[in-house]
């Protein structure tokens, strides 16, 4: 297709006239026409004003096929999305889960008292390093590609968008019913000894940790279908980006300090109780992550409030 054949295409389909297209470029309708035409061609200047309008990329624009683009995830975008959403929610499911097996070491199979926080040191790490992989190849993916063509079909998105609440209530359920059971079971654990606590506790935080998997996962794939948002994200103003950037900062901060916080209470109550059984700090001190979480969403929203007032 030719450009101007592009550019008719994509104003029809974002049902704009000619009179608008060229309101919004600060030029006459003629001129909008002569360019549908190949009679004239745009300014530099204009053309990249299109492809932000448009969503679309310059090379595309003059010589592609938007139309074939549009039908086509020529960028691999669906197949990164999906490994990026199945590695975060590994990522994040492992460090709640590495608590889980380091007190089950302790309480299922009578390990060591050290052996609780060389596993959750080990796991964190293992998903630390995943978080950073996956991180970092994602930085670059935005990077390279800023604008993305929406290839989904209203049939995809419908698709995804029906089994959605499933994936939402199933764990929110999975947790409720862990809990309940944690604590109809905890006068019998603790009648049991220390072992069958320990057992019992890292049992319900297994199970937390496949339901904050899950959320994580389904969140991120309910994400990828959201284009629109991909390119105001990714091509932002001044001030937006000012904002995410102090938002990132700020949130950073956050968890460091509840990992530093879990830290310190779970070695402190080990060092002043001088008995596992006594220690309370590595069974409940992973508290602070959820309640980090809430910390660092309330902060982005004041972050925001803070800008636009």
């Amino acid at each position: 297709m030719s450009f101007g054949a592009n550019l008719q295409f994509l104003r029809d389909k974002a049902g704009m006239t000619q009179e608008e297209l060229a309101e919004q470029l600060q030029v006459s309708r003629q001129s909008v026409s002569k360019w549908e035409s190949d009679a004239s061609f745009p300014e530099m200047e204009k053309l990249l004003v299109l492809c932000e309008l448009f969503h679309t990329n310059l090379d595309t624009l003059l010589r592609g096929n938007v139309q074939e683009s549009m039908r086509a995830d020529t960028i691999g975008y669906d197949r990164f999305m999906n490994w990026f959403s199945n590695w975060i929610a590994l990522g994040v499911g492992l460090i709640i889960l590495s608590v889980a097996v380091g007190l089950g070491c302790r309480g299922w199979f009578g390990a060591p008292e050290i052996a609780v926080p060389a596993v959750l040191l080990s796991g964190v790490a293992v998903a630390v390093a995943i978080l950073i992989v996956a991180g970092m190849r994602y930085d670059r993916f935005e990077k390279e590609h800023p604008m993305i063509q929406d290839f989904y079909t209203q049939e995809q998105r419908e698709q995804y968008l029906n089994r959605f609440p499933f994936l939402i209530a199933l764990p929110v359920a999975l947790i409720i019913i862990g809990t309940l059971w944690l604590v109809l079971l905890g006068e019998w654990a603790e009648q049991q000894g220390e072992r069958a606590e320990l057992g019992l506790v890292a049992g319900y935080l297994a199970t937390v940790a496949v339901a904050v998997s899950v959320l994580v996962w389904a969140a991120l794939r309910k994400g990828k279908y959201d284009i629109d948002t991909w390119n105001k994200i990714h091509n932002p103003s001044p001030e937006l980006l000012a904002r995410q950037k102090k938002a990132g900062w700020v949130c950073g901060a956050i968890m460091i300090a509840a990992t530093v916080i879990y830290m310190i209470v779970g070695f402190g109550t080990m060092a002043i109780g001088n008995d596992y059984g006594n220690n309370w700090g590595w069974r409940w001190g992973w508290i602070v992550y959820p309640i980090a979480g809430v910390g660092c969403a309330l902060a982005s929203h004041l972050i925001e409030k803070e800008e636009n007032e």
